[in-house]
């Protein structure tokens, strides 16, 4: 698997230069389908490549003509293949994807896309009486796509089905039958039961954060909007000036981005939201702010990845032209990708938290009489770490063709240290003393209450102002010391956002004085509730207050209402979209005509 991953780095796709990416041998292409003549227009012939090329929408109108030509027979085995394939294709098309071709590659779906993808198996399979349980279904989904998703639902129960969804969005809890509602906090204030019952009883419910937020006793309010300027006058807005920008169905967009500003990227599935942030605009700046130097005279030319140095993401060629990189320092993109599958790591050693925690319990009276230093306080030191485990607290069990299983080490109890480290205590006024296994095992908001009460401890202050981040971002719940294979995608995102700003509030003034961060988040509301958005929120709005730029891609409504400036891209999906279709404040947004965007802005409010 190593030599694979590392192989990886070095290969690239090309076209095949046999088939020209056909796929097919000669001999299989040298079947063709007769296709019928519409009124005006000449009979044709398609082979099977042919047909693979076409959209779903085109390909269920040609089954839909062939199937009018056709006779059917007692058991004519033509007559049901027909029949499957109208089915299947037709639920791609009611889901909204018509506009992708049968022979797009899976890995170059975005995530709304693979989602309903997966629900038109479900619906092609025609199962009854079987319990289908999906968790989250509406990620990466555009509210417009979000209607489309409730109608598969309810017809999956309607056949006789039971649907089981976890879910956030507002729009699929309403249409629930039965809501239950799991609180009241998070971690260990969570696990119970404080709602049950019909959406309409809702307003009856007390103790239900959801229930506040989805009957409006609750709210997500922000800051004053900031005021954007895009013009040539002295006091216009800071900004990213993107031309010539042409990749998948993005043909020559133009589009200015405000710096300093809390920037949203909307539109529905499939309108080219991350083909701009991510395929575009990220590695263009990458490459402008690797040199030493970024200034305004380089960076105009047109640029775009390698053909050759590709790395196997299935991305072509891209051209495009940006101005204005050498008003940042860096560029950040956090996204909810997986951080590790090893129990070894933490949050407090991802964030950077526990070489000061280590400080502290090195400073304790007794570590000082037994002469032991920080790094005996690590569980990657053989000084301190458990003999059995090494440290992990967990033994893996390689389970050859199934996943690896991890069992708590039997001699640590899943503590990681030997017993002379642990006999190790800190005790501030008034608390109980802590060991650092007990540190690792409380939830991160006691560990920085623990540690803000020792104030003549410079390393405990440098821990806290660190763990503090993770308090402020909505993951004050985690455990110091829990295993970050164990965390779900949304808590993933913001520990990687906390670990940025840890390290940009320690860095000091050097590299890039003066030039900000810009901070690229793609759907950063996956798997949140309404009172973590609202958190998140408040964080982006205290980062743009710093100085930095934030651009997020993203569905939520909440999170577009309180965006600065808002870029709408569609007016559809694939190729009809692709296309800027307004920008401005989200009452300007709302106020367009023809954006989606916009119609569910207006009705929201």
């Amino acid at each position: 698997m190593h030599v694979r991953v590392l192989l990886s780095r070095y290969r690239s796709y090309r076209t095949c230069p046999d088939c020209a990416g056909r796929r097919f041998n000669s001999d299989s292409l040298l079947h063709r389908l007769e296709v019928p003549p519409h009124p005006g227009q000449i009979a044709a012939t398609l082979t099977l490549a042919d047909f693979y090329s076409l959209p779903v929408s085109n390909a269920l109108a040609l089954l839909e003509s062939l199937a009018s030509h056709h006779r059917p027979t007692r058991q004519d085995p033509l007559s049901l293949l027909l029949d499957e394939l109208h089915a299947r294709l037709g639920y791609l098309v009611e889901v909204g994807l018509g506009y992708l071709t049968l022979d797009r590659p899976t890995r170059t779906l975005s995530g709304g896309e693979t989602e309903r993808v997966n629900l038109t198996t479900c619906l092609g399979s025609r199962l009854v009486n079987t319990l289908y349980v999906l968790d989250e279904p509406s990620v990466g989904l555009h509210p417009r796509d979000t209607q489309r998703l409730i109608a598969i639902l309810q017809r999956l129960r309607d056949l006789g089905n039971t649907v089981v969804v976890v879910e956030h969005e507002s729009a699929v809890m309403r249409a629930a039958d039965h809501l239950v509602d799991l609180g009241p906090g998070h971690g260990e204030t969570g696990g119970h039961i404080v709602f049950q019952g019909s959406p309409d009883a809702l307003t009856k419910a007390r103790g239900s954060l959801t229930a506040d937020y989805l009957t409006g006793r609750r709210t997500i309010t922000g800051p004053l909007r900031r005021t954007v300027l895009l013009n040539d006058s002295p006091d216009s807005t800071p900004a990213l000036r993107l031309r010539h920008a042409t990749l998948h169905n993005l043909l020559d967009l133009a589009v200015d981005l405000p710096l300093g500003r809390l920037v949203c990227i909307s539109g529905v599935s499939g309108s080219g939201k991350t083909t701009l942030v991510r395929e575009i605009l990220l590695p263009l700046l990458q490459a402008r702010l690797q040199s030493p130097d970024p200034s305004p005279s380089d960076s105009t030319e047109p640029s775009g990845p390698d053909p050759d140095a590709d790395s196997g993401t299935g991305s072509t060629r891209f051209s495009a032209d940006l101005d204005g990189a050498h008003q940042l320092g860096s560029v950040v993109l956090v996204d909810q990708s997986s951080l590790g599958r090893t129990p070894r790591s933490n949050p407090a050693v991802y964030i950077g938290a526990f070489d000061h925690v280590r400080d502290v319990f090195a400073q304790a009276p007794m570590a000082l009489e037994r002469g032991m230093n920080s790094s005996a306080f690590s569980f990657n030191s053989p000084s301190g770490q458990c003999e059995r485990c090494r440290g992990a607290g967990f033994e893996k069990i390689e389970m050859q063709f199934l996943s690896d299983v991890f069992i708590r080490c039997p001699v640590c109890n899943g503590r990681r240290y030997r017993q002379h480290v642990l006999e190790v205590t800190v005790k501030p006024a008034g608390q109980p003393a802590w060991s650092i296994g007990d540190l690792l095992d409380a939830p991160v908001e006691k560990a920085v209450g623990f540690l803000a009460a020792l104030p003549d401890s410079r390393a405990a202050r440098r821990a806290t102002a660190r763990l503090q981040l993770l308090v402020d971002v909505g993951l004050g719940y985690l455990r110091a010391g829990q295993p970050i294979n164990t965390l779900s995608g949304g808590e993933s995102q913001r520990l990687k956002l906390v670990s940025h700003l840890a390290e940009w509030s320690a860095a000091s003034p050097g590299k890039h004085p003066g030039r900000p961060t810009l901070f690229l988040f793609d759907e950063p509301t996956t798997g949140l509730h309404f009172e973590d958005i609202r958190i998140l929120l408040a964080v982006f709005q205290r980062m743009v207050d710093q100085g930095h730029s934030v651009v997020v891609v993203e569905h939520n409504l909440d999170v577009i209402r309180q965006a600065d400036w808002i870029i709408d891209l569609g007016p559809d999906a694939g190729a009809a979209g692709g296309k800027v279709v307004v920008v401005g404040t989200p009452e300007q947004v709302a106020a367009h005509p023809v954006s989606q965007t916009g119609r569910f802005l207006a009705l929201d409010n």
